[in-house]
């Protein structure tokens, strides 16, 4: 007979608290995806201004770049930090920037689902099928998101709403 290793009690009891809180979370995101939408934006204006802060003082005080590497990472800091700052001046646009991008990488997959499956020779017909389907599938997708952008959001707060569901019952069930 082995026995079962578990976790402490205080860490069984934090998982369950933060499962609680994903689902409580899950069903706000539904409710209200507004601002839902406003805070991923505001998340976003804060990781470009940190990552831009961060490109920025690299430039600044890593002597061991190049001097053209060193220009670039100021440059690109600079713009993370106003980009950022414009994504906090106008969070729609920032909403919008973030759905369409996201809608750009499921294009980008979805082609390439679809021309892996149209050459990949060497894999089952029934793989090379759902590549195809599942890719025109993202393709479309992506159409629908860019003629109505509202279907972006509504899509990307469904995802978010199920992500956190799926994380707080995992984590709950983990600590039980």
């Amino acid at each position: 007979m082995t026995a079962k290793a578990t976790a402490p009690g205080w860490v069984r009891a934090l998982r369950i608290i933060f499962g609680l809180i994903a689902i409580i979370a899950a069903f706000y995101v539904l409710v209200s995806p507004g601002l839902a939408v406003y805070t991923l934006t505001l998340l976003l204006a804060f990781a470009m201004m940190m990552i831009g802060v961060s490109r920025l003082v690299r430039g600044l005080t890593h002597n061991l770049f190049s001097t053209a590497h060193r220009a670039l990472d100021i440059i690109v800091g600079l713009l993370g930090i106003i980009l950022g700052f414009g994504v906090l001046a106008f969070p729609l646009m920032g909403a919008l920037t973030l759905i369409f991008l996201l809608a750009f990488a499921t294009m980008v997959y979805g082609f390439g689902s679809i021309a892996i499956g149209a050459i990949a020779k060497r894999l089952p017909k029934w793989v090379r099928v759902a590549l195809v389907v599942f890719g025109v599938l993202g393709v479309v997708f992506a159409f629908m998101v860019y003629a109505e952008p509202a279907f972006g959001i509504l899509s990307l707060m469904v995802f978010l709403s199920v992500s956190l569901m799926v994380h707080g019952i995992e984590s709950i069930v983990s600590a039980i």
